[in-house]
């Protein structure tokens, strides 16, 4: 078949060649148009939704509740948060800058020790006893002290009206508000006035807890008139203190020992302060306290049995006593006297060492005992030489004894600051209900 009949049978149509250029144009541009048109329709019919859905989101944001009730549950999981975080901040730190009092009438207050103990099981007790006037709280404030400087030694061991007055306008001219922040009279100690009314500064026990996590306990004199006659004259202060089946007469001393007995189950050093050689009472008194010290018992039932280190201080301590013979003598003295105790004499705290002094040493004052020497203070000392090295050393020397003794355990946990709380609550209340301390008042005059 030929193409011009294949086209009509078809009823194909064709162009004709004569007919003008721009026909075909203008049909193209027509079909352009029209795609166009449909274009701009289809984009119209699309962008109307995405509009509305536009819309749709703002007012959900406004008014929707399922928004709001998101946002809320959102607001209050970050307040939640927030008050975890506040309450799992690190409490603020507390430093002591005064002596508080601990044990006072027969009460213990642990209570507001609280925001100065720490989870800290790296610390340690140093207790002091002695009698009235021998300078417990003197030798206490040196210890307690960051550093040991001469000004410190100045401010704690003069006590003459010119360096009062001193130290008072000083005080005026600076306007130095934290004044008694940097005072160095940490632990109250003995005024003449107190010495002549015959009145002790330190009423049971005070405790300071310094900066390198020493707790120090300065402890009331035993063998005390005055504390003796405010028990007798004060029914209510023995009642709380001691039993009331004990005498009145007798009430001090078992207060005391009472004390004692206390301090060297929670302490690591026990230090006995002397400002002579030798009293006699001292040392039965320590051996009466050691006696009837309390056994502390754990939850197995379980005995345990701790003796703190043993410290004696001679205070006030003349030449002689720094001579090698002498202090021969007081070691052989108190290692006849401690030969059947308990309590550790023998862990390097004492100065015959031969590292202070040099003729102070093993070769010469034989096996080194927990015997120490502080000599009376002077001010201009170093001009003529009094046989003894300068104080600041002497305190120096002894801390750092202090802080290389071995520590033994208090009982069979290992105790933090904390727990050491507890556990002094629990052995003092032991104390109180000891039935040795009535017994043993039936063998005193």
């Amino acid at each position: 078949m030929s193409e011009f009949d294949r086209g009509r049978s078809y009823k194909k149509k064709y162009i004709s060649k004569d007919l003008p250029n721009n026909v075909g144009r203008n049909i193209i541009n027509k079909f352009n148009k029209s795609n166009e048109e449909d274009d701009a329709k289809i984009e119209i019919k699309i962008k109307q939704p995405t509009i509305l859905l536009k819309a749709r989101e703002h007012e959900e944001t406004i008014g929707s509740p399922k928004k709001n009730s998101r946002d809320n549950e959102s607001s209050n999981q970050t307040g939640t948060f927030s008050s975890n975080a506040e309450a799992h901040t690190i409490p603020e730190l507390k430093y002591m800058h005064k002596a508080v009092k601990f044990l006072d009438d027969g009460i213990l207050f642990t209570d507001n020790l609280q925001d100065y103990v720490r989870d800290n099981s790296d610390f340690l007790v140093v207790a002091v006893i002695g009698q009235q006037g021998v300078g417990k709280s003197s030798i206490l404030n040196v210890l307690a002290n960051n550093k040991i400087k001469k000004d410190v030694l100045n401010e704690v061991f003069t006590n003459n009206s010119r360096n009062k007055r001193d130290k008072l306008s000083s005080k005026f001219s600076k306007l130095d508000l934290d004044s008694e922040k940097n005072d160095s009279e940490i632990f109250r100690m003995q005024t003449a006035e107190d010495i002549e009314c015959i009145r002790n500064r330190t009423n049971g026990i005070d405790i300071y807890i310094s900066d390198d996590r020493i707790i120090y306990l300065d402890c009331q004199p035993f063998s005390s008139l005055a504390i003796m006659d405010d028990l007798v004259e004060n029914d209510n202060k023995r009642s709380n203190s001691v039993s009331e089946i004990i005498q009145s007469e007798n009430s001090g001393e078992i207060q005391a020992l009472q004390i004692t007995s206390f301090l060297m189950t929670v302490c690591h050093i026990f230090i006995v302060v002397q400002d002579w050689f030798f009293d006699s009472n001292t040392c039965r008194f320590i051996q009466a306290s050691e006696m009837m010290k309390p056994t502390m018992t754990n939850s197995e039932d379980e005995v345990s049995e701790y003796f703190p280190h043993l410290l004696l201080i001679h205070n006030r301590a003349t030449v002689d006593d720094f001579s090698p013979s002498k202090f021969k003598i007081i070691q052989k003295t108190y290692k006849s006297l401690f030969l059947k105790s308990r309590l550790i004499l023998n862990s390097n705290l004492g100065i015959a060492s031969g590292r202070l002094v040099k003729h102070l040493c093993p070769e010469t004052c034989g096996p080194p005992l927990n015997i120490f020497l502080v000599p009376e203070y002077e001010e201009n000392e170093g001009v003529v030489f009094r046989g003894h090295p300068p104080m600041e050393d002497i305190f120096k020397k002894l801390k750092g004894n202090m802080l290389g003794v071995t520590k033994n355990p208090l009982t069979h946990v290992q105790l933090t600051e904390k727990t050491w709380l507890v556990y002094c609550a629990k052995v003092w209340e032991n104390v109180r209900k000891s039935s040795f301390f009535v017994e043993y008042t039936k063998l005193m005059p």
